[in-house]
């Protein structure tokens, strides 16, 4: 995806001085960033930076010590998971989480249940239409579909939802290269039209190569924020990825582009 140097103006969703600890160790120290309309964000850091737990405590997934979180110009900072999805919001977890004793099918039905308490088999055609794979394998049960199969499904499942901001936590995890460039180039697509994506991600030139803007989290807190290409550019990302020393984040100033 080309990163031209000027962001949406419009601000989808707004994370504002986040704090979020498991028990007395604190693992989110402060956070803000946004995502704006049909932005196409990744998220890049080591492993416990805090990356998953940033993606959870904005789903509603994990409790916030303090801070904010808006939607759409919504305060959802004490909204319940059920109700951030209902707003717009879907995340698809890590690990390609499929309800295994369920059809294909089935699977993708609960993605509309926030909406449609029965489903709503009209959106099925759409997410066939983007993954043939499913189409051919609907009727089948998801434990026996491959590791790849099964985030794809997984995907489809936060896709049929039609959210306004799709949320991936490491869609690559332990799948073949095919896979991964399949279902971000899926990504790339849906944000061409309209959808803004949230990404975190291990593998870092893939994601960059696919996303307009990047944060990089560094122990719990944003060490850099910039346009793709300025990220893969910088040698910050290479010093912390090389476990180099970087520059504290509660220390850094930095200051978006427009």
């Amino acid at each position: 995806m080309n990163s031209p140097r000027q962001r949406p103006a419009k601000a989808l969703l707004e994370v504002r001085d986040v704090h979020v600890a498991y028990g007395k160790a604190e693992v989110v120290h402060g956070i803000s960033m946004e995502v704006r309309a049909g932005e196409f964000v990744v998220i890049l850091g080591r492993n416990g930076a805090g990356k998953s737990t940033l993606l959870h405590a904005i789903s509603g997934l994990v409790a916030k010590r303090s801070g904010s979180v808006h939607f759409e110009g919504k305060d959802l900072s004490a909204a319940s998971p059920r109700a951030i999805v209902q707003a717009g919001i879907v995340q698809v977890l890590e690990g390609h989480r499929v309800f295994h004793t369920l059809s294909v099918e089935d699977n993708l039905l609960i993605g509309t249940y926030a909406h449609a308490p029965r489903g709503d088999r009209s959106k099925l055609e759409r997410i066939y239409t983007l993954f043939p794979e499913l189409a051919e394998r609907r009727h089948q049960m998801a434990s026996r579909l491959s590791g790849g199969q099964q985030q794809i499904l997984a995907v489809g499942q936060g896709v049929i939802g039609e959210p306004r901001l799709l949320i991936l936590d490491e869609p690559s995890g332990g799948l073949a290269p095919i896979v991964i460039d399949r279902i971000l180039t899926v990504a790339a697509d849906l944000c061409r039209s309209g959808l803004a994506i949230l990404l975190v991600e291990q593998l870092v030139e893939k994601a960059l190569r696919h996303a307009h803007y990047g944060y990089l989290v560094e122990t719990g807190g944003i060490a850099a924020a910039d346009f793709s290409d300025g990220l893969r550019e910088g040698d910050l990302l290479q010093r912390v990825f090389l476990g180099g020393a970087a520059t504290s984040p509660q220390s850094t100033t930095f200051v978006e582009p427009a």
